[in-house]
């Protein structure tokens, strides 16, 4: 990310995750929602090959965004464009400076998703019901992302996360990638982290062959972005 660009995203980042929030607010605990309660289970279980899988995901959104600008007076470039300033925001928060380049810190991966669940899907701060307008659609976009990477690591089983993590960008031993296990969220549901009830809130039902699956997000996240579509003035997929 070039530097202008990287200073207007830490400095969004900051506006975020550490904006102030009321007197009434900081004077009683918020209320939680069903949703960030579940989503915040599946965040504190963000490491490790999660973590990386979840960089190569953000990754290949990010690939998917730049061929949409390249693509002349398309409709989609405003959204393709606030897209990759989202994306790169993410990439900040989980990314480390080395001697040798950036490295991803896994360890900052849970926290980074845990506070951005806090900030938006809190019952008394829902932002899944907040109107989107063309001033705040970008913050909208930035927030829907974060929680679309988490479900999509949540849901991947073990075979899934090995496979793409041995063709990707870190070069693993495969001898250290587990296989054959259930996804995340599954497993905190036979581990009764997760309730029926919450289950369903972070759980992406799958339909047709492997390879060329359709994928059903949960509701909050489909009328969520249908309304970010609406402030792009896009039409939502059929």
């Amino acid at each position: 990310m070039e530097p202008s660009r990287r200073t207007l995203a830490l400095a969004t980042l900051v506006l975020l995750l550490a904006a102030p929030v009321s007197a009434q607010e900081q004077a009683k605990p918020a209320p939680a929602s069903s949703q960030e309660m579940a989503l915040v289970a599946v965040a504190r279980h963000l490491s490790g090959p999660s973590a990386l899988y979840l960089y190569e995901s953000m990754t290949a959104q990010i690939l998917y965004n730049e061929n949409l600008l390249e693509r002349a007076h398309s409709p989609l470039a405003p959204k393709a464009t606030d897209s990759l300033w989202a994306l790169g925001i993410i990439s900040d928060s989980i990314l480390t400076e080395g001697q040798d380049g950036q490295y991803l810190n896994a360890q900052s991966v849970p926290e980074f998703f845990e506070n951005i669940v806090h900030r938006y899907l809190n019952a008394s701060r829902y932002w899944p019901d907040r109107e989107v307008t063309k001033d705040t659609r970008r913050e909208h976009l930035a927030a829907w992302y974060s929680v679309y990477l988490m479900l999509l690591v949540g849901n991947a089983t073990q075979d899934e996360i090995a496979r793409k993590l041995r063709n990707g960008a870190f070069n693993l031993d495969p001898g250290i990638l587990e296989t054959g296990g259930p996804s995340l969220v599954d497993r905190l549901k036979k581990d009764k982290v997760l309730t029926n009830d919450t289950y369903v809130l972070v759980h992406i039902q799958r339909t047709g062959q492997e390879g060329q699956e359709s994928l059903t997000f949960p509701a909050y996240m489909d009328r969520w972005k249908a309304k970010i579509d609406d402030a792009y003035t896009l039409t939502p997929s059929p």
